[in-house]
């Protein structure tokens, strides 16, 4: 269970003895936030007190570099323990409030100058804010009433006709989440917000403790409104505690209210506790876990997502598919321990987690060629853990969310295994395969992760069934990348795309590689699949001129002599007319290339015209090609032109462009053109 996982991460956190408190809100709260750093550039704080009341205005950090960037105080940020809404209108009141501090957006901004508009905007906020929902509700109105009425007197003093965020905080001697010292503290559970406008020389203080437990317990009732039960048992303890509520939370809309999946038609709006029960400790593990979860999720980049959903079949599609065109999915990684290990030990190895690029070191599991995940490490551990991928789509901060995939109980060992034939494949089996090909030597983008490799071969339906099977060290087909390979190559024939080709074969034989080595290194199996450094023996033969009818038994071999065998043909006939052979002669106009075209058009009319224009071409091409001619025969014979056709014609044009005539037989083929 995905929420059980969650619980699990967030755990060793909230259970960890050193975390100060300062920590523990920036887990909590989103004061770290992109989305909450421009708010900290106008800080309201009203100071309510028995004689009158203050306003201060600060600014919590400073300019950046760049026209519109703004640096939070992270020091101090921490005394202003927001709470970024997700889902629904974030300028209506929701959820519950640990603390009288508020996002206010422009409208609210705006709506401080007038005294009954901002009173209307505060009064819900403050309904359900912890500590003052004890209260009466004319205190709560009072209240209201006084924050409205100086924000109007003073709002002159910072409001300007540029677009403005904000926040308020409402500091209220009577709530015990305020401290008001004679001088500045040294203990680190009483945060500093600013010095008394009523008293000077008094310094105003956020007690870190009770704000904490005012976080836990506004989450806790914002659950409970979707459902709650007393002595009950918690799904998640097995043991029975004085009160459950729903798993919902706001925070991480994994579990939204507006889904219908996930509800039973029988439960009513505040029934959720039927589905999933959570007590206070774990529901505070869990929200430990949640914000884990959102600080190590990693964008995949739009690059790896074109390389994953673009259509396979055609390669004038994914040639116009537009990188930016495809919805922006999330990656992030889960370690969980076998059995449960010591809190700080393990809160040590999250951290760990949550360091960039920088830190890469080559026993790490780089998520960058497992999973797509830019700049996203897991350390090696043992096989006492298990990692789990996920990949979700949407936007938390409107509620919209969508789980694309959860790869669970990947062993590390198997993973690291998976990792080190990628780069074996990248840091050097790519440019000899290049080589063969007479390309340039780079990087190229569809062997550079996991998913790009298995999206280009069995196509986007198949990416995640395919990395699960990988990563669970399940049996992988040639058959599907095969036949798409086969695809891709006809389409380009037809426009003498050659180059476009030999990347295609790059591709597939780069991919050939990974299967193998896959096979031999995961799975403990012989090794299979002809790759291109294998056809070496092959061209050597039939460069000598000794290929035999029992090598040509198979519909890949046959077709790989067959690409060697028409290319020589072509390029003495090139000499002779100006033309290109398969281009002329072999293929229709309009029709798609096949063996038994290669076979009737092509080889069987090969002797007639070597004699025609007198071509001369050297003693290796007849011998070969008599035994290629029977070689068709049988492979008639037994229908290999049509069941295996599309590893045909991929090593049939894995022959025709890889083909390099020797110097003796080239003087020779020129010698006789002349």
């Amino acid at each position: 269970m995905l929420a059980e996982s969650i619980i699990r991460i967030g755990r060793p956190i909230a259970n960890s003895p050193d975390l100060p408190v300062k920590e523990r809100i920036r887990w909590l709260t989103d004061v770290e936030s992109e989305n909450c750093k421009n708010f900290f550039q106008n800080v309201l704080i009203v100071e309510l007190g028995n004689v009158g009341d203050a306003l201060s205005y600060v600014t919590v950090g400073k300019a950046g570099e760049g026209k519109k960037s703004f640096i939070v105080d992270a020091n101090q940020s921490t005394s202003f323990p927001i709470l970024y809404p997700n889902g629904g209108n974030p300028l209506k009141a929701q959820g519950v409030y640990p603390v009288p501090c508020y996002l206010m957006y422009e409208p609210h901004m705006k709506a401080m100058a007038e005294k009954e508009q901002f009173y209307q905007a505060l009064l819900p906020r403050l309904k359900k804010t912890v500590g003052y929902m004890k209260l009466g509700i004319e205190e709560i109105e009072a209240v209201a009433g006084r924050v409205s009425e100086i924000l109007e007197a003073h709002h002159t003093d910072f409001l300007t006709e540029e677009k403005q965020l904000g926040i308020l905080m409402i500091y209220d001697e009577r709530l015990p989440v305020y401290l008001k010292l004679s001088g500045k503290s040294d203990n680190p559970d009483e945060l500093w917000i600013r010095e008394s406008r009523l008293e000077p020389g008094k310094q105003l203080y956020l007690n870190g403790r009770e704000a904490l437990q005012g976080i836990i317990d506004a989450k806790f009732d914002e659950a409970s409104t979707l459902g709650k039960e007393h002595n009950a048992v918690s799904t998640f303890t097995n043991q029975k505690t004085e009160e459950v509520v729903s798993i919902y939370n706001k925070s991480w809309l994994w579990l939204s209210p507006t889904w219908e999946m996930p509800k039973s038609i029988y439960w009513g709006k505040d029934e959720w506790t039927k589905g999933i029960k959570v007590d206070k400790k774990s529901y505070e593990s869990y929200l430990y876990g949640t914000q884990f979860l959102k600080k190590i999720q990693v964008p995949l980049s739009n690059t790896v997502l074109k390389e994953m959903f673009s259509p396979i079949s055609s390669v004038e599609a994914k040639k116009y598919m537009r990188a930016g065109s495809f919805e922006q999915i999330f990656g992030i990684p889960m370690v969980l321990p076998l059995l449960d290990e010591d809190s700080e030990q393990y809160y040590q190895k999250f951290l760990r987690i949550l360091r960039t690029n920088q830190d890469l070191k080559e026993e790490d599991l780089h998520l960058e060629l497992l999973a797509g995940m830019k700049q996203s490490i897991v350390p090696r551990s043992s096989d006492h853990y298990r990692l789990t991928i996920l990949y979700y789509s949407g936007d938390l901060s409107r509620g919209s969310m969508h789980i694309r995939a959860v790869i669970e109980d990947v062993i590390p060992s198997v993973a690291y295994e998976v990792q080190n034939i990628i780069k074996q494949l990248r840091r050097r089996h790519l440019g000899q395969i290049q080589a063969v090909f007479e390309l340039e030597q780079r990087p190229f983008f569809r062997v550079e992760s996991l998913p790009s490799i298995l999206a280009n071969a069995y196509g986007p339906g198949y990416v995640w069934s395919t990395m699960q099977a990988v990563l669970h060290r399940e049996p992988l087909t040639l058959e599907r990348a095969v036949s798409a390979t086969a695809k891709r190559l006809n389409e380009m024939a037809n426009k003498e795309s050659y180059w476009e080709m030999k990347q295609e074969l790059v591709f597939f034989y780069s991919f050939v590689f990974f299967l193998n080595r896959y096979n031999e290194k995961i799975l403990a199996k012989g090794k299979d699949v002809k790759e291109l450094a294998d056809w070496k023996a092959m061209i050597e033969k039939y460069h000598a001129g000794s290929v035999e009818l029992e090598d040509l038994q198979n519909a890949e071999t046959l077709g790989f002599v067959s690409g060697l065998l028409l290319k020589q043909f072509s390029n003495s006939y090139y000499k002779k007319t100006g033309k290109d052979y398969v281009k002329h002669r072999v293929m229709k106009f309009g029709s798609k290339l096949t063996p038994e075209m290669i076979w009737k058009y092509g080889t069987l009319r090969c002797e007639e015209l070597a004699q025609q224009w007198d071509l001369n071409i050297s003693k290796n091409f007849h011998a070969v090609l008599a035994q290629v001619l029977l070689g068709f025969i049988e492979a008639d014979k037994e229908n290999l032109l049509i069941s295996q056709k599309d590893a045909f014609m991929t090593a049939f044009w894995s022959g025709y462009l890889s083909y390099k005539s020797n110097k003796k037989q080239e003087g020779e083929e020129i010698n006789a053109g002349a």
